[in-house]
């Protein structure tokens, strides 16, 4: 298998594929992604649990498919701790993949929520577990709340066979209208956002995979030890200058070296 290898331009995009997001050791970050992942699969446990009481089959599958995966990145987190660079590259290559399939789930979610969901201000309830819930919310607003301050909220129903019935109801479907209008673009925005950021976030995978195969990843200025990157460095014979994070300080360099002439 051909080798990978890192080389980029001098920028500033050099900082943030030697560290995570420029200000913390590439590792550390690692670990966080990969926690903040898993912390997201393991809430499909929760999810499953709700959906089954009223879900669609594409949201029961994107919450066993994350309860299934929840092994990988338990894995991949060992890997990074063990910082060997195959099974960190490895576990980049998953991440990417399951970005990937996690983008269709996402894409089919903002199609319908975009294209096909109803923005009337209507109440939904997609079982009688949600609607009893529902229900219980509006009578406990309902013992610290005025009759008065209870309709402007708009929780009853309406009865849309009476004049008043109906233009309440227009009313509410006039202003959910307006609110989704002025809403719609920086949801749009956050998802991509978000997208965008799982991006990086395999990239600076990749990056402490490639550190690792090449024994850069212990000189690099934010790494955890400066005494240790000195040990790992001269494993992997690699002569640190002066200019480098790995370099002793001038005051025990210099007792280095008298010990070496004595």
């Amino acid at each position: 298998m051909p080798r990978l290898y890192l080389r980029m331009p001098k920028s500033s995009l050099t900082g943030l594929m030697s560290s995570f997001a420029g200000f913390m050791d590439i590792k550390v970050g690692c670990q966080i992604l990969s926690l903040f992942s898993l912390f997201n699969k393991i809430a499909g446990v929760y999810g499953i649990i709700a959906v089954f009481q009223g879900g669609s089959f594409a949201q029961v599958s994107l919450y066993v498919y994350s309860i299934a995966t929840i092994p990988i990145f338990i894995w991949g987190l060992k890997a990074i701790s063990d910082e060997k660079h195959e099974g960190v590259l490895r576990y980049a290559h998953v991440y990417m993949l399951d970005h990937m399939v996690s983008t269709g789930w996402t894409m089919m979610f903002a199609l319908w929520w975009y294209y096909y969901a109803p923005h009337d201000g209507r109440r939904v309830s997609n079982s009688n577990h949600q609607a009893g819930l529902m229900s219980l919310i509006e009578s406990l607003e309902a013992q610290y709340r005025s009759p008065e301050e209870m309709a402007l909220l708009r929780h009853k129903d309406i009865d849309l066979s009476t004049p008043a019935g109906a233009a309440e109801a227009a009313v509410r479907v006039q202003q959910a209208n307006e609110t989704w209008r002025s809403e719609r673009g920086f949801a749009a925005g956050v998802l991509v956002m978000g997208w965008l950021i799982k991006i990086y976030f395999a990239l600076v995978l990749y990056a402490y995979a490639l550190h690792l195969r090449h024994g850069t990843y212990w000189m690099l200025p934010l790494s955890k030890s400066r005494r240790a990157n000195a040990v790992h460095a001269s494993t992997y014979q690699v002569v640190p200058n002066e200019g480098d994070e790995v370099a002793l300080p001038d005051d025990e360099a210099g007792g280095s070296q008298a010990r070496a002439s004595s």
